[in-house]
């Protein structure tokens, strides 16, 4: 299942508000049309026919009874062409039946009058009844701009409402994102502000500076653990390298020189990988502890011929290929570590054949024509011992301080397999190359 795109808090609140605005827009403008719509409706009708229903059954009982001439609803009785001079000159030609300023036939009457009248025959002549809905529509029209009014109002309020969620809530979380990812593990110490005018903003800078405290407690133990362990491993190591020396000194049989020289190897490779880690354990950039120029091209013959044991009865050799001058900013232990493991894999992995060691451009490229890899599963492992805070269970340090090396000095590690039978191991060191001028 293909993971869902994140939203933040801040996206849903302004889409909420949005929403919101644009339902009372739309609940405003069918509002607006409602009303606007009373001006038409045929309720005018019925009030026309009714009230000149009652007017001429009036005028049938008393011909004398005077009509409403003034107010909002008027009415006159026209015998021939004798009209009231009060009677609107636009009515005084039109027909019987309904009439209206308002509607798809308004455009007939030349007046700026709003209303809507009904000719009805009365006896001989005729009874025109007016309703005039000038101040009704006026009021709509005011209502209808106060709508808008308030309807921009609204928008500027939503508006108004997003950028104060923006400035008091997105920017200071963002701004502790950002302290909390300058914080650098490397100074004890460094520490959030609290002093932020949002009380929910002080509770997280507050929470994240006790969780700085628990980790810089946490980090001072297990430095004092560290340096107690290399004190208590040092030692041991060097009572058994010690007496190595003194076994060699001895005269042994023959069948003795192999174990010791087994013994000083273990001895030598474990004080190694203990440097290695101790060095790795530390937070302190490389540039800063590194010291140590360690020239590759110097060193590679050195490891080949340190593990041609593990060629041992077996029909496989190393080669040297180009050797191009190379120094880098690294101790030669790390450079040690990782090259050793690359060459015991090579070895480990070869039945015959031959593996070619180059070093050119700062890559060091490690040939086999051995059994190859899978350079998927490898390329797995390789990522995941980047991932791991230790090594994993049953595969050993190798790759593991590989990727820790590779991590700590900014070098990358390419392991593919060759077009034919073996693998090709590329580590390329670009990033601690020291220029040609510092080659002695």
């Amino acid at each position: 299942m293909a993971n869902r795109p994140t939203r933040s808090l801040h996206w849903w609140v302004s889409m909420a508000l949005i929403a919101f605005g644009l339902l009372m827009m739309l609940a405003l403008s069918v509002q607006g049309l409602r009303s606007q719509g009373l001006v038409e409706h045929r309720i005018w009708r019925d009030i026309l026919e009714s009230t000149s229903r009652t007017y001429a059954q009036q005028w049938a009982a008393d011909p004398a009874t005077p009509l409403p001439r003034s107010g909002v609803l008027r009415s006159w009785f026209v015998q021939g062409d004798a009209f009231p001079a009060d009677v609107p000159e636009y009515l005084r030609s039109a027909s019987l039946g309904h009439h209206s300023s308002e509607g798809s036939v308004s455009d007939i009457f030349d007046t700026d009058d709003v209303f809507h009248a009904f000719i009805a025959p009365l006896g001989g002549g005729r009874l025109i009844t007016i309703v005039d809905i000038d101040e009704l529509e006026s009021q709509q029209n005011r209502d209808s701009l106060l709508g808008i009014v308030w309807a921009v109002l609204f928008i500027a309020l939503i508006a108004t409402v997003i950028g104060w969620l923006h400035h008091n809530l997105v920017r200071p979380v963002r701004d502790i994102a950002a302290r909390m990812q300058a914080i650098d593990p490397a100074s004890p110490g460094e520490r959030l502000p609290t002093s932020y005018r949002q009380d929910e903003i002080q509770v997280i800078a507050r929470a994240c500076n006790a969780h700085l405290d628990r980790v810089e407690r946490f980090i001072a133990r297990e430095r004092s653990l560290l340096d107690q362990a290399s004190h208590e491993f040092r030692t041991p190591l060097a009572v058994v390298s010690g007496a190595v020396d003194i076994l060699r000194r001895q005269p042994l049989p023959a069948v003795s020189q192999p174990v010791v020289e087994r013994i000083d190897g273990a001895v030598a490779s474990l004080s190694e990988v203990m440097a290695a880690l101790l060095y790795l354990a530390r937070e302190t950039p490389s540039s800063e502890l590194a010291a140590d120029v360690t020239a590759v091209h110097r060193l590679l013959p050195s490891l080949m011929a340190d593990h041609e044991h593990l060629l041992a009865q077996r029909d496989v050799r190393f080669e040297l290929g180009e050797l191009e001058p190379t120094l880098v900013d690294a101790p030669e232990a790390m450079v040690r570590i990782a090259l050793g493991n690359l060459l015991r894999n090579a070895a480990e992995n070869t039945d015959q054949g031959r593996i070619l060691v180059a070093v050119r451009d700062g890559v060091v490229e490690i040939a086999d024509s051995g059994r190859g890899v899978d350079a998927a599963d490898t390329a797995r492992r390789y990522r995941e011992s980047l991932r791991a805070a230790a090594p994993t269970r049953g595969q050993g340090l190798g790759l593991f301080l590989i990727g820790r090396i590779c991590e700590r000095f900014g070098w990358r590690l390419a392991i593919e397999p060759m077009p034919s039978n073996g693998t090709l191991a590329r580590l390329d060191l670009g990033a601690s190359l020291l220029p040609p001028t510092d080659l002695g």
